[in-house]
C-alpha cells in the first residue's frame, strides 16, 4: 500500500517539474529592441575648445599719475568713449598755465621789437647816417632770423605735449564692451604702461581650438560643428562654423605630457537665445569628418561572431532568431549594415541576454 503512494505521488512530482518546463518554455522573453530606419551615420571626433572674444583690448596707461576715479567696475557694460579711469591732471594744469604765460610773453617781445626796428625805419635811419652800416645789418638779421619764430615753436610743442598728457589722463573706452580684469585701484600712482583692465566685446565671440595636425587634411573653412556646452541639469549642445584653420602647426603639450603638433582652428559659434557664453568658458566640440546616409545603422554591441563573419539576434514573427549580417561604414560606437536586415528589422539589443536562444518566444520592448 505504501509502494501504490510512494508511485502516485512520484507520478505527480513529475507531473508538476514538466508542468513547470512547459509554462516557461510557454512564457515569453520580454527584450530590448531597436527597429532599423534608414538614418545618418557619421565619423566624429572631439576636442576641448575655450570661448575667446574677437574684439579684445587691453587697457594700459599712457601717461603717469594718481588714479582719481574709477566710474566703472568688473562686469559692467560701457559705451564707446565712456570714461574709464580718471588721473589727477592738476600738476599738468600749472605747467600749462606756465607755458601758455611764456609763449604770450615771448610773442608781445617779438611785436615790440619788430615795432621798432621795422625794416622801412631802419633803411631810413641808416640813409641819414643815425646808425652805421653794422648796427643796420645787425638789426636786419635780427628782424629776419628764426629766434622769435623758433622760440614760439619750440613752447607751442611743449604746450602741445602738455595738452596730450592731460587728454590721455582721462582713459576712456575705445569701444563698446564688458570690463574685466580690472587691475587698478583709486589712489594708486602708476606710470605709463601700467596695466589698467580689459576691455571685451560681449556680442563677438569665438571659439579657439587646436587639432592634430592629422584631423586638420579633413577639416574645411565654412564646416559645421557641434559645440557642447557641460551642464549639471543637461549638457547644451549647438551649432557652429568653422572661420578660419592657421596655416602652421604649434607645439603643444597634452595632458599626459606628450608633446603634439597642432593647428589652431576658429569656430564661429551660433548662440541660443538663452545660452550666455563668456570668455574663458570651455566647450566640448564634435568634428564631422566622414558621413554617409541612408544606412541602416545598428549599435556595435548587438553585433556578435558567427558563422565565420557575424550575426545579430532578430525577431522573426513573434521568435528570436540569429541573422548574419554584413557591416559596411562605421565609426566608434556605431556600424552601417549591409547586408542581412532590411528596414522595419528589430534587433536584439543584448545578445547575451540569459534565455536568449534561437526559436525563443520574445516580446519587444523599445
Amino acid at each position: 500500500m505504501k509502494k501504490k503512494y510512494r508511485v502516485i505521488l512520484g507520478g505527480a512530482a513529475a507531473l508538476i517539474v514538466i508542468a513547470v518546463f512547459v509554462f516557461q518554455g510557454l512564457q515569453a522573453l520580454e527584450v530590448k529592441t531597436l527597429r532599423v530606419e534608414p538614418q545618418v551615420i557619421a565619423k566624429t571626433f572631439k576636442e576641448e575648445g575655450v570661448v575667446v572674444t574677437t574684439q579684445d583690448t587691453l587697457v594700459y596707461a599712457a601717461v603717469a599719475g594718481k588714479i582719481i576715479d574709477i566710474p566703472v567696475r568688473e562686469g559692467q557694460s560701457v559705451r564707446q568713449g565712456e570714461l574709464l579711469v580718471a588721473l589727477d591732471t592738476q600738476p599738468l594744469d600749472y605747467q600749462l598755465e606756465e607755458l601758455t604765460g611764456q609763449l604770450r610773453s615771448l610773442q608781445a617781445q617779438q611785436e615790440l621789437e619788430a615795432a621798432v626796428i621795422a625794416p622801412d625805419k631802419l633803411q631810413q635811419l641808416y640813409e641819414a647816417g643815425a646808425i652805421s652800416r653794422k648796427e643796420y645789418e645787425d638789426a636786419k638779421r635780427k628782424i629776419e632770423s628764426d629766434y622769435y619764430p623758433g622760440q614760439i615753436a619750440a613752447l607751442n610743442a611743449q604746450i602741445k605735449a602738455v595738452q596730450y598728457q592731460i587728454d590721455q589722463s582721462s582713459v576712456k573706452a575705445a569701444h563698446a564692451g564688458v570690463i574685466s580684469q580690472l587691475d587698478v585701484k583709486e589712489g594708486m600712482v602708476i606710470t605709463p604702461g601700467t596695466f589698467l583692465m580689459n576691455l571685451f566685446s560681449e556680442d563677438s565671440f569665438q571659439v579657439e581650438a587646436y587639432v592634430l595636425t592629422e584631423d586638420v587634411a579633413r577639416m574645411s573653412v565654412g564646416q559645421e560643428v557641434e559645440l557642447i556646452q557641460d551642464n549639471k541639469a543637461e549638457d547644451l549642445s549647438f551649432t557652429g562654423m568653422i572661420e578660419s584653420i592657421a596655416p602652421s602647426a604649434v607645439e603643444k603639450v597634452s595632458a599626459l605630457g606628450l608633446k603634439e603638433q597642432r593647428v589652431k582652428i576658429l569656430i564661429k559659434p551660433l548662440i541660443p537665445e538663452k545660452l550666455q557664453l563668456k570668455p574663458g568658458f570651455a566647450l566640448d566640440i564634435n568634428f564631422t569628418v566622414d558621413r554617409q546616409e541612408d544606412q541602416l545603422v545598428v549599435p556595435k554591441t548587438v553585433l556578435f561572431p558567427y558563422q565565420d563573419g557575424e550575426g545579430v539576434w532578430v525577431i522573426d514573427g513573434s521568435k528570436a532568431k540569429v541573422r548574419a549580417v554584413k557591416r559596411g561604414f562605421e565609426n566608434d560606437k556605431e556600424a552601417a549594415i549591409t547586408e542581412g536586415l532590411q528596414s522595419g528589422d528589430r534587433v536584439i539589443l543584448n545578445p547575451q541576454l540569459a534565455g536568449l536562444k534561437e526559436g525563443a518566444k520574445v516580446i519587444p520592448v523599445e
